[in-house]
């Protein structure tokens, strides 16, 4: 009896349980890390303090779903962030990032 193996569409990307993603994929997941980012810098600094801090029910809730977003994304999967650098930004460090490029002290 003869067996072989052959593979005939090889899985590019790193397996992730039962999902793959891909250099193009986790530069869109680096850019939502980074419009999550700014959308909770308004809302934070903003909208909430406008709303009358922590004390209006309504701006816990948002503060919680911003929190829940980040959680359950896993960060935006942050820890295979530098895989999508061939198609887009990995994403800046604040403080650190900026001092390489000359933008900081």
């Amino acid at each position: 009896m003869n067996t072989s193996l052959a593979v005939i569409n090889p899985v590019e990307g790193d397996v992730l349980r039962d999902a793959v993603i891909d250099a193009r994929d986790m530069c869109s997941m680096n850019f939502a890390r980074e419009e999550h980012r700014k959308l909770e810098k308004i809302l934070l600094a903003i909208v909430i303090p406008a709303m009358g801090g922590y004390d209006n029910e309504l701006a816990c809730d948002i503060a919680r779903h911003l929190e829940q977003v980040r959680t359950f994304s896993n960060n935006f999967c942050w820890r295979h962030r530098h895989l999508g650098a061939s198609f887009g930004v990995v994403g800046e460090r604040p403080g650190i990032d900026d001092l390489k490029s000359g933008g900081g002290r």
